[in-house]
């Protein structure tokens, strides 16, 4: 007979009932797909992953084409060793190039090359077609709504509990 939990019927995982298990582990499925898929075709068509687009994106977007290492690897949640290694990655292939901050010169500074920008507007375009057929293309227009809520509720969470 299955354990309860407040009433709940519990799950494999403590402290979760099985609704919550199984929402957890479908969102976790799915992010986890998505993701691979997202960065197989970037690689396949383009020769960079996810993180290299999401970094040339922000690079891109920002006013100066530039920006701090810190600043970078905090939008992107990323370890600042593993921002340094895929950024000397990125300067290997001529896409970014790093150089001493000229408000700070302890701090280093990354900036998209004209390269860069064109790679990044390219793969950007297959990154928005597959984020449609893999993503929004099974929701309904409130689904997305309410899963872009919900996913912003959590990442501001999240942010305030760092």
């Amino acid at each position: 007979m299955a354990a309860l939990i407040a009433g709940r019927t519990a799950s494999e995982m403590p402290g979760l009932d099985i609704a919550e298990q199984k929402s957890w582990q479908n969102y976790l499925d799915s992010t986890l797909r998505l993701f691979a898929t997202l960065n197989r075709q970037l690689s396949d068509v383009h020769q960079l992953s996810l993180s290299d687009v999401r970094v040339l994106d922000l690079l891109d977007s920002s006013p100066a084409g530039c920006a701090r290492m810190g600043d970078l690897a905090e939008a992107l949640a990323s370890l600042p060793s593993r921002l340094t290694r895929q950024i000397r990655r990125l300067e290997g292939q001529g896409l970014v190039r790093r150089e001493a901050s000229q408000a700070d010169r302890r701090g280093v500074v990354a900036t998209i090359t004209d390269d860069g920008r064109a790679a990044a507007r390219q793969a950007m375009v297959t990154y928005s077609q597959a984020v449609r057929t893999h993503f929004l293309a099974q929701l309904s227009r409130s689904q997305i709504a309410a899963m872009g809520e919900n996913c912003r509720r959590i990442s501001a969470a999240l942010k305030v509990s760092h």
